[in-house]
């Protein structure tokens, strides 16, 4: 007890106080969870690619699923994911995916600004996840290989996510939590580098009013942290009481139109005061989408305000395996 008391300690004070890097692996992989506000860990239903932020999320009946995602982000930044879920045999469903950033071609200059060759910077990150269920209750893992690269010097890492989600089998309510990015680097950027892992621990409840059509979801993230970072453009401005509650949630709304049309709205209070200029946010933190099923394949579109002169959309498509068989 005392050894794992010690262990938690040390992940627990090193992700606070060391230089953090690998921060694209909290960067949404799904089109829904940017929509509902950047995070989402309890999804009620099987949705293969929320099963990136909580592997709890996922179950059998995604057995076959395909999800493909696009991400035009900023500066020409591009991100893309793929995920897919097939039998191991005796272990059951697995579901594996590979997501990867492209940040484009730069120069590289000597001291005095001469362009003398061509870079570039690229990220990845591997995974591959396993879900149980006991009842109403779900408990899933996520190992991920994760990869930084700029230029020729690179940073690696081998990560876990462990998540649990409890739904109700008598309301439309769930409960989830995770904790993310547990693990190690196998290399890092230089010899002198110290690099630690965007440790996080995420609790959040999505739930559905009866005879009413919407569905509500709150997620709490970064909870390990304070709120000292929570001002990114101006460090100086008076930090409100409200403002430290709030930083640490983000809201998001589905209006369920039938059975095949879902529209999402999502609010993280963090991306707006920290991402605002001059104390105006222009809409930053808020972010919509759809969702639109037709036959075998279901579409999914979001929009992001980023920052104050900055959104970014995410375009996604997900279908099966047996509808695939039927084009080719």
């Amino acid at each position: 007890m005392k050894a794992a008391s010690t262990l938690f300690f040390l992940i627990f004070w090193s992700s606070l106080f060391a230089q953090q890097g690998f921060h694209f692996l909290n960067l949404p992989n799904s089109s829904r969870a940017a929509a509902l506000g950047g995070s989402a860990v309890s999804s009620n239903d099987h949705d293969i690619a929320m099963g990136y932020h909580n592997p709890a999320i996922l179950g059998d009946s995604t057995l076959g699923d395909i999800y493909i995602m696009y991400h035009p982000y900023l500066a020409g930044i591009n991100r893309m994911s793929t995920i897919a879920q097939f039998s191991a045999g005796k272990i059951g469903p697995l579901t594996a995916g590979i997501l990867f950033t492209d940040y484009g071609t730069f120069d590289e200059t000597d001291e005095l600004g001469t362009v003398i060759g061509r870079f570039k910077a690229q990220d990845y990150v591997l995974h591959i996840g396993k879900s149980h269920s006991l009842g109403p209750f779900t408990l899933g893992i996520n190992l991920k290989m994760a990869g930084s690269y700029i230029s020729t010097i690179g940073a690696n890492a081998l990560l876990f996510d462990l998540g649990g989600i409890y739904r109700s089998p008598y309301q439309n309510f769930s409960v989830g939590m995770v904790i993310k990015n547990l693990g190690f680097l196998i290399s890092d950027y230089t010899a002198d580098a110290h690099t630690s892992l965007p440790f996080d621990v995420l609790i959040g409840t999505t739930f559905k009013p009866e005879h009413m059509p919407f569905r509500f979801t709150v997620t709490a993230s970064d909870l390990v942290r304070s709120t000292d970072d929570l001002y990114v453009s101006n460090p100086n401005q008076n930090i409100r009481r409200l403002d430290q509650i709030f930083r640490y949630f983000n809201f998001g709304t589905a209006l369920l139109i039938g059975k095949r049309i879902e529209l999402n709205l999502g609010y993280n209070h963090r991306q707006r005061v920290a991402f605002n200029v001059d104390e105006m946010a222009y809409g930053a933190g808020l972010s919509f989408g759809f969702l639109l099923k037709i036959k075998a394949y279901e579409f999914q579109f979001s929009n992001a305000k980023i920052h104050a002169a900055a959104a970014s959309q995410y375009l996604s498509i997900k279908t099966n395996t047996s509808a695939l068989k039927q084009i080719f």
